[in-house]
């Protein structure tokens, strides 16, 4: 037998091929059927899987919205409560700024029938029926006379609006002042005889203020200041007012 022949005798036929392969496929099939089988073996069966009863069960999606509903309104109760502080401190504030305005205006009033001393000196004729030094007749003395060198300063004895200032031949260079209510009774001041004055009509003035000089002008026989005093619109004595520091 020829090499040729021998090479052509050893080289497998398509048939013989095609068994081999079979053989091959069928064993490694068998092999992964014996695996599987031996891990089928040692799971345990589905009747007996352990199941952890102490896990908490998975929420739901009604649960996630309850518990997105309660987030909200705790929310929601602190910023209407700090809403609520913010209006109460203002509220406070404003409380205790009303008191402090009615604290002031009840001193003010407490003081409202505390009038100032005009000016310098004392009272040389007071309130009452007298002889006119100039007319020479028993009239009413409507006012004091408070002596002083002329040029004296004249003082607001209470603060108001000043209603009158101008010259007349009896009460000379003259002040009048509007206190407004004072115990129910419509209270005015006049300042009489003035050097001169300085205010002016409808001016708004305090408790202290210059309001002129002392002088001896109109019926007047020497430096002084006539204060008159007016309760709804009637003469009073200024002297149950007057408070001398």
């Amino acid at each position: 037998m020829t090499a040729s022949e021998r090479r052509a005798k050893r080289r497998p036929t398509p048939h013989r091929f095609a068994a081999v392969l079979l053989a091959v496929l069928i064993g490694v099939s068998a092999s992964l059927e014996q695996g599987h089988t031996a891990q089928a073996a040692d799971a345990p069966p589905l009747n007996q899987v352990v199941v952890d009863s102490d896990a908490p069960p998975a929420p739901t999606v009604e649960d996630l919205i309850e518990d997105r509903l309660d987030q909200l309104q705790a929310v929601a109760a602190e910023v209407d409560q700090q809403q609520f502080d913010a209006s109460l401190a203002k509220r406070e504030k404003a409380v205790r700024k009303n008191a402090a305005a009615i604290k002031a205006e009840l001193d003010r009033l407490k003081n409202l029938k505390r009038f100032a001393w005009p000016t310098k000196g004392r009272i040389g004729s007071g309130f009452g029926m007298r002889k006119h030094p100039i007319l020479r007749t028993t009239r009413l003395h409507n006012g004091v006379d408070i002596g002083g060198a002329c040029g004296n300063a004249i003082y607001a004895t209470q603060s108001g609006t000043v209603t009158r200032a101008n010259f007349s031949r009896s009460a000379g260079n003259n002040v009048r002042i509007n206190h407004g209510s004072i115990e129910n009774k419509k209270v005015e001041t006049a300042y009489l005889h003035m050097t001169k004055y300085t205010v002016s009509t409808g001016q708004d003035v305090a408790k202290g203020d210059l309001i002129g000089y002392v002088g001896t002008t109109g019926l007047s026989t020497a430096c002084h200041l006539h204060l008159a005093l007016y309760e709804n619109g009637r003469g009073a004595d200024p002297a149950q007012y007057l408070v001398k520091d």
